[in-house]
């Protein structure tokens, strides 16, 4: 496979094939701009004449701050275009990580590492080979600066190269500096999410209200982002290192439900280039005001709407991917975790009322007694969705949300059920292999049943694409799932913010005991315990007490009013 740069200054153009070259990666020009550091160049990825792969290759050139430009003047003083730049010293980063199972997957190991040297790829030539001219311009401000300032291509450096040497990508753990107020120093917590024999897939930061977990999580997305107080001139000013080691994730899905939190909504009002990178899920969204201002309005049908747009995520990514060697089926796996749950036979999406449906969509219809029509939902029958175009969401009724038929009859969930089918579907949209998830108290909505039951079901998501969760939580029933290494327990102790670990095993332990480190509770005289001390006085003794009561109470109260009767509990 060649590689092609086009001469020109269209930045929004998607680089062509050339008329010689069916199997090629072409490039062109783009004028984006990182900290007056330029070196991003529009790319896509051409096999047999079919565009598979569309993305954004950083390539810094030597003693250079303007990629495109300079590529351009190569080719006004003759250069044709073709890679390697003839005389020059350079490397890259594509935006993201994908690119290298799509070369592989195209043109096997050997052909893709052809490709991979004739753009000197930063990751393999630094990590691999040991090439020393590419290590020192990794060593530039400017490589920080500009080719690793977002995720994805921070992601493809620091694990890309792996898919050629051998090595398993996985999320490494690290340790994130948290700032604390009116402290010189920060308080460090590190996520452990890798062990040979307890599962470390989750992480869990559990304490009382107002202690800092909701503080933590808003730091680590901003931080990982590199947006607001994460940003290189805010890091610059501050001098604080906010990670051990940067995160290798591939994207942030962060989930919050509560009607009082303001994590970040979007990245559509920033600087960053890749608005991928981070996607929140809650009841607030962003919108322009009649002023042209961007507001946060709060909407309770956005759980079920963003499950609608999710689904047809996970099969737009599923019919863009599929021909990936290493890709898992979104649509397969939203099936194959929640089936087992809700015991449904097909998955659809509701057709508003009144609205008359193309002909072409007509044998898809499904409608129950009640007159509700649906359509499945299949890899089958999404292309013919798609044939709507911009009426697509004037059809589907996004308000109902993703619908699970029965026997041709639409299963009816409670609230606390959709909302539960709702995250999984959200997650499965828009995940990708090495995401980190964020989950802040998924217990709101949700009876300890149903609490276990997301952990079940995350972790077979987790698992399917390789990723790892972080939640925030008060929940018992949750904590007894998570190891004590993955446990950071917060509290406010006589310095401020204390983050550590139970001294004991949580996983499969004793909530009670649990409940009694973490939030305390054996401190705490409890209106039982109350009623007891109060109903001996009355009574004039234990023994009167238990007489009375007969056969009202179990075992263990029996015991306690015993005890209560004994001085110092002896």
């Amino acid at each position: 496979m060649k590689v092609f740069f086009h001469f020109g200054t269209d930045w929004n153009r998607t680089p062509p094939a050339t008329k010689t070259e069916k199997t090629l990666l072409a490039l062109s020009y783009n004028n984006w701009d990182d900290y007056s550091v330029r070196t991003t160049l529009n790319a896509a990825l051409y096999y047999e004449g079919e565009r598979i792969f569309e993305f954004n290759l950083k390539l810094l050139v030597e003693n250079d701050t303007d990629s495109p430009v300079k590529l351009n003047s190569l080719r006004k003083a003759g250069w044709d275009g073709y890679f390697p730049i003839p005389d020059t010293n350079y490397v890259s980063v594509p935006s993201d990580i994908e690119f290298y199972d799509a070369l592989i997957t195209k043109l096997g190991a050997q052909e893709a590492l052809e490709v991979l040297l004739l753009i000197r790829d930063a990751g393999y030539l630094v990590n691999v080979s040991q090439d020393e001219s590419a290590k020192k311009l990794a060593e530039l401000e400017n490589f920080s600066t500009s080719p690793l300032r977002e995720a994805g291509a921070r992601k493809s450096f620091h694990d890309g190269w792996k898919a050629f040497s051998g090595t398993t990508q996985s999320i490494k753990d690290f340790t994130l500096n948290l700032p604390v107020r009116g402290a010189e120093s920060a308080t460090p917590i590190k996520f452990n999410f890798n062990s040979d024999t307890l599962p470390y897939d989750i992480n869990v930061l559990i304490g009382p209200n107002g202690v800092g977990k909701s503080h933590t999580l808003k730091n680590l997305v901003a931080y990982w982002l590199g947006m607001a107080a994460g940003s290189q001139r805010q890091l610059i000013k501050s001098k604080h290192q906010p990670f051990d080691v940067n995160p290798n994730i591939s994207r942030l899905i962060l989930m919050s439900y509560s009607p009082f939190e303001d994590f970040v909504l979007d990245l559509s009002n920033t600087t960053l280039k890749d608005k991928t990178a981070y996607k929140y899920f809650g009841f607030r969204r962003s919108s322009m005001s009649a002023l042209g201002k961007r507001q946060s309005t709060i909407s309770r049908n956005l759980p079920a709407s963003d499950s609608v747009e999710s689904m047809f995520k996970a099969l737009a990514d599923d019919d863009s991917f599929g021909f990936l060697s290493t890709w898992t089926s979104k649509f397969q796996t939203i099936q194959d975790v929640l089936q087992p749950a809700l015991k449904f036979a097909r998955i659809a999406v509701e057709i508003t009322q009144k609205v008359e449906v193309p002909l072409f969509l007509k044998p898809l219809l499904i409608e129950d007694e009640g007159g509700n029509r649906y359509i499945q939902l299949t890899p089958l029958s999404y292309p013919r969705l798609l044939k709507l175009g911009d009426d697509l969401f004037n059809v589907v009724n996004h308000k109902a949300g993703v619908v699970f038929l029965s026997g041709g009859e639409k299963l009816e969930l409670s609230s606390g059920q959709r909302l539960f089918v709702y995250m999984v579907i959200n997650i499965v949209g828009q995940i990708k292999a090495e995401s980190l998830i964020i989950v802040d108290e998924p217990e709101l909505f949700l009876h300890p049943t149903f609490e276990v039951e997301f952990i079940s079901l995350l972790k077979k998501v987790l698992t399917a694409f390789n990723s790892k969760a972080i939640l925030a939580t008060h929940s018992l029933a949750i904590a007894r799932e998570i190891p004590a290494n993955c446990m950071h327990v917060y509290r406010t102790g006589q310095h401020g913010l204390e983050v550590d670990h139970p001294p004991f095993e949580t996983f499969g332990g004793n909530m009670q005991r649990i409940s009694s480190y973490v939030f305390g509770d054996s401190k705490v005289t409890k209106p039982f315990a109350q009623w007891i001390d109060g109903a001996i006085q009355e009574a004039g003794s234990p023994k009167e007490l238990l007489a009375r009561l007969k056969d009202e109470i179990n075992e263990e109260m029996t015991i306690r009013i015993l005890n209560a009767g004994v001085p110092d509990g002896r």
